[in-house]
């Protein structure tokens, strides 16, 4: 969650049903990702291993670079390097550092006996952008999937992808939001009305006092569903 002076806060996920808007955000020079404005707050795309450990704490820094779903390993090698888990009955694997292999029995046992994550993530596996179970997750690392960009990538059982981080993959993840701008992903049922102007119009939104422009040949549109709804 992001609050309003452009902190992080405290919450690390929403209902869907919450979901307002959807923003192009530039949280620094080279990137650029979805902004989410929910009835619980704002939110975005985990962009760091770190803000990921926050949101999920089933998940294990286990070596450099990686964070371990200890609920989905099923067999352990120990070295003198240091280790391996695995994950189901597969061959993916992931590296377990020396100081970390002496602690693995106890810290898989323990997440064990924590509740299954009931919530999906936003990402995108072989270009099809969906919500995608936390709880399959086996691990994640970091991966640059275009320039510049340097984002966690997930690793399942028989597949990996990364975050969501385009407008269109939000479109195609939820189809339903109304493009009020070509900035401006909308959800029209949270639309409680507007205000016009010489320009087009600014939406007001139910539960919330956020608000957003929306484009004369766009209003239009929203005008005749607001009043057929």
């Amino acid at each position: 969650m992001i609050t309003a002076n452009g902190q992080m806060g405290d919450r690390f996920s929403f209902f869907e049903s919450d979901l307002i808007a959807i923003e192009k955000w530039k949280p620094k020079a080279n990137y650029e990702i979805p902004f989410f404005i929910t009835t619980n707050g704002n939110h975005t795309t985990p962009t760091t291993l770190g803000e990921f450990t926050n949101g999920f704490p089933d998940f294990f820094s286990l070596d450099t670079g990686n964070l371990v779903n200890l609920k989905n390993v099923s067999k352990v090698e120990i070295g003198s390097y240091g280790g391996k888990v695995y994950f189901g009955e597969t061959d993916i694997y992931t590296s377990v550092n020396k100081l970390n292999s002496a602690l693995l029995p106890d810290i898989i046992q323990a997440a064990k006996k924590r509740p299954n994550d009931s919530r999906f993530i936003l990402g995108t596996i072989n270009s099809q952008p969906s919500l995608y179970p936390a709880r399959d997750i086996c691990f994640v690392d970091m991966c640059s999937p275009k320039r510049n960009y340097h984002v966690p990538r997930f690793h399942f059982k028989n597949s990996n992808g990364e975050v969501v981080l385009t407008f269109r993959d939000c479109k195609e993840a939820f189809p339903y939001l109304f493009p009020a701008t070509p900035s401006h992903f909308i959800n029209l049922n949270k639309v409680a009305g507007f205000n016009e102007n010489s320009f087009g119009a600014v939406i007001k939104f139910k539960e919330s006092d956020y608000t957003c422009p929306v484009s004369q040949s766009k209003f239009r549109m929203l005008k005749e569903y607001l009043a057929n709804n």
